[in-house]
């Protein structure tokens, strides 16, 4: 059971505690009910002629590899052509993951990574709102999924070892320490929870 004085949390994980924007399985995949196509474009409240054409969009991306099956976009422009149909849905946030030149670097050696950008490429307006903590699962052929020490519940043993020390913004969920003291919250809790290796990230917010 995940514990956290917040109202909201903003994740990228994959465990139930982030809606990512495209879903694949509404409006790509065709391995799932048509209904489920029907009741995403009902959701985003688009027309016929515009939930087709970001069907299109969404199939050329992935299909020209501009977009991972994570939702990763190797160019900001593809974000905002995207962007444009969640016109009438307001709760969608665009976010970018930093880590440090070593964990990266060990990322691409694993082979994580198809094509991913680095912050060096990243000169879009953009503002950091916190820290979070991620296991990587490698699935293979470049495809990952992340999941979210929080719901392991290793937020609380971050808490009792660190206290009033270990600082949550109420209305993300997300670590607002230092990204360095944010990896000595990664130290303390590796080997718990998931068989994964809990590493730290610098959460970017987006602006168009």
């Amino acid at each position: 059971m995940v514990t956290l004085k917040t109202s909201h949390i903003l994740s990228v994980s994959e465990d139930g505690m982030s809606e990512k924007f495209p879903d694949l399985t509404k409006c790509f995949w065709i391995n799932y009910p048509r209904s489920d196509r029907i009741q995403y474009q009902n959701y985003l409240q688009l027309n016929d002629n515009e939930f087709s054409e970001f069907c299109d969009l969404v199939s050329d991306l992935f299909e020209n590899k501009r977009m991972t099956t994570d939702v990763r976009f190797c160019c900001f422009e593809d974000v905002k052509r995207v962007f444009h149909y969640l016109k009438n849905v307001s709760q969608y946030r665009i976010v970018g993951l930093f880590t440090d030149s070593l964990i990266f670097d060990e990322f691409e050696r694993e082979g994580t990574f198809e094509t991913v950008p680095s912050a060096q490429d990243c000169t879009i307006l953009r503002s950091i709102i916190g820290c979070d903590i991620l296991g990587c699962e490698h699935m293979g052929k470049g495809y990952f999924s992340f999941g979210s020490y929080i719901a392991d519940s290793l937020n609380e043993v971050i808490e009792n070892q660190f206290g009033d020390k270990y600082v949550i913004d109420c209305r993300t969920g997300l670590v607002q320490n230092t990204y360095e003291e944010t990896k000595l919250f990664c130290d303390l809790i590796q080997g718990q929870g998931e068989f994964v290796i809990w590493t730290p990230f610098e959460i970017y917010e987006y602006s168009l």
